[in-house]
């Protein structure tokens, strides 16, 4: 392997859920000659945050900066770092990212959005909503003659047909997209909001409502948003009670999205019918986490969408998102392009 990365130097956080990306991208980066700066260890529960005493060891020379779900790059760190081009995530989400300060500052973001990462999502989105409508691990336990075989009338049947449903998806950026893609043609009705998309890019097979209409009217709602200050918990009491009874919730995007106490009474009260979780507040989720234990809820610890082919994805992605960057160049995945003649003439004045 040649050397093409000498005297290049690069920030790679460290990432307990993601390690064997961020240590794979570290040995493929190293070995091409560049030097690699890596940050302190995450734990679970928490998200990191450099010491501001530290800033200048860890981006003070570095080039590209890689954070993580779980590592957290405010807008005063990216100014700490002189030399830096750009900023990189392994996988999709950017929420402990100060992206709109990035794109002041004229520093180029890319990320893991790779096409198998967000349709795996929409997959598992559409696996949930199943799993929730049709509940096979109650039909399961006939089977195992733990529960009798229901009578054959609509009244005793727990097993509900997708089709006629409406699905209500808050947030249509990739994920969004995919999932409603994946249910095209099933005779449901599609709902979607999102106030920062183009209303001309939305399919037709769906409807662009406000967030209102959503909760009232759907019989699923998912969500698929990017959390920053303004949308956390935006998923909270007041959403959950304008939601039908019979309705169920699905959050593959961040456990921030959701509070997670109001999803919980709104669980134990019956004001919705059930959930389907794969991301909690606390990740994993602990032991003693009422969803845990719910009968009406589906939890998965952030993994029901990490499918082979994501996990062969993410590696290859990061590490032509550097090259690129490194060679003036917009990343593979690129969060915020409109920047991009603004990014080149930094590149330039930084890269003589």
């Amino acid at each position: 392997m040649t050397k093409d990365l000498a005297g290049r130097t690069v920030y790679i956080s460290r990432d307990h859920m993601l390690s064997d990306v961020v240590d794979g991208l570290q040995e493929r980066l190293a070995a091409r000659g560049a030097e690699v700066i890596r940050g302190p260890e995450s734990r679970p529960g928490e998200k990191v945050q450099l010491p501001r005493e530290r800033w200048a060891e860890y981006l003070g020379r570095a080039e590209i900066a890689m954070f993580s779900s779980r590592s957290i790059c405010t807008k005063e760190m990216i100014e700490a770092a002189p030399r830096l081009l750009g900023l990189v995530n392994p996988t999709i989400g950017l929420e402990t990212v100060d992206t709109d300060a990035a794109s002041q500052l004229g520093v180029i973001v890319g990320h893991g959005a790779t096409p198998e990462n967000f349709n795996s999502i929409g997959e598992s989105t559409v696996m949930l909503m199943l799993m929730l409508l049709y509940k096979p691990e109650t039909t399961r336990e006939v089977a195992r003659g733990n529960l009798k075989r229901p009578r054959t009338r609509s009244e005793d049947a727990w097993a509900q047909m997708a089709m006629k449903k409406t699905i209500g998806l808050v947030g249509f950026g990739r994920i969004g997209r995919s999932t409603a893609k994946r249910l095209q043609g099933w005779d449901m009705r599609i709902l979607a909001c999102d106030p920062f998309i183009d209303p001309k890019s939305v399919p037709p097979y769906v409807e662009l409502v406000d967030l209102d209409t959503v909760l009232r009217q759907s019989d699923v709602v998912s969500c698929h948003i990017a959390v920053t200050p303004q949308s956390k918990h935006l998923m909270n009491a007041a959403a959950f009670a304008k939601m039908k009874p019979s309705a169920f919730f699905i959050n593959t995007a961040r456990g921030d999205a959701v509070d997670e106490p109001a999803l919980i009474e709104a669980l134990q009260s019956k004001r919705i019918a059930g959930a389907g979780i794969d991301t909690t507040a606390i990740e994993p989720p602990k032991l003693d986490n009422p969803l845990q234990s719910m009968p009406n809820v589906f939890l998965t610890p952030h993994l029901i969408g990490h499918t082979k082919e994501v996990y062969a994805s993410f590696l290859p992605a990061a590490e032509e998102n550097f090259s690129r960057i490194l060679r003036g160049e917009l990343p593979l995945h690129c969060k915020n392009p409109e920047i991009a003649e603004v990014w080149k003439a930094r590149y330039r004045r930084l890269r003589g």
